[in-house]
């Protein structure tokens, strides 16, 4: 039987380990190999701002099978059909852009569970091995898939009691650029009124008990800054930032090292 990532991915939450994943946005499955390659716990598949199609994504979520990192699926919006074509493919969470009100967040459960806890329709394919690891991919489906949220809007900020009091929620991603948008603040997530929000979705998820995760894509500086700051989880780059940074890093070494012979 296979240990399906998304157990593994709540054991550790429930360890209180820190929580690291990275981004999937090109649509070569070889990009995504050389990341499976190594010790992410999590990476999220990005449907909003990518463009990967249903069979792309199907593809990339093949590669998944017998590997430790959990596959989640940001898909482009809070739509039946992407929920449903993800999770049949082999996703073993979806997140969920922009979550603004309970009316979403409750929606969003609805989506990811099948009847009677929720609405999503019957034929997981892949995710079930085509019918033959049937058995135990349906003996825990309503509560192994996560349902996670971004919060992205300063909107949403002011309505979290509500959001996080929705049950089955697993796991929140704060997104700072657009969250520094909602504001008039673009770009400026050290902006002291955008570091207040980031805190006060931090302490709420404290008090809810819900993981805050933080998209910290830039530097490692960054990552550690947000874990020390209570963020139980944090992304720590883009497939293709993560390659330009390496390739940046062995250049300026040679370059260093020539100029010192």
């Amino acid at each position: 039987m296979p240990e399906y990532q998304s157990r593994i991915l709540r054991k550790k939450f429930a360890s209180d380990q820190h929580i690291l994943g990275g981004w999937i946005s090109t649509t070569d499955p070889v990009i995504t190999r050389v990341l499976l390659n190594n010790t992410f716990d999590f990476l999220l598949i990005d449907l909003e701002h990518a463009p990967i199609n249903l069979e792309t994504l199907q593809h990339i979520l093949l590669l998944f099978q017998g590997q430790q990192a959990c596959p989640i699926v940001r898909i482009p919006w809070h739509n039946r059909e992407w929920v449903k074509w993800a999770l049949d493919c082999g996703a073993e969470g979806i997140l969920f852009p922009n979550v603004t009100t309970v009316e979403e967040a409750r929606q969003a459960v609805a989506l990811c569970k099948y009847p009677p806890v929720g609405i999503r329709g019957y034929f997981p394919r892949a995710a079930y091995n085509f019918k033959k690891d049937s058995t135990d991919y349906l003996s825990d489906v309503n509560q192994r898939i996560l349902v996670w949220i971004q919060i992205e809007d300063i909107q949403a900020v002011s309505r979290l009691d509500e959001i996080f009091s929705v049950e089955g929620i697993d796991g929140v991603l704060i997104g700072p650029a657009d969250l520094s948008l909602s504001m008039d603040l673009l770009g400026q997530k050290d902006h002291p009124q955008v570091r207040q929000a980031v805190q006060t979705i931090i302490d709420s998820g404290k008090k809810h008990h819900i993981p805050i995760g933080y998209a910290a894509d830039d530097t490692t500086e960054h990552v550690l800054e947000v874990l020390n700051q209570g963020c139980r989880f944090a992304t720590v780059g883009f497939d293709w930032l993560l390659m330009e940074q390496a390739a940046s890093a062995r250049l300026s070494e040679i370059r260093q090292g020539l100029k010192e012979n």
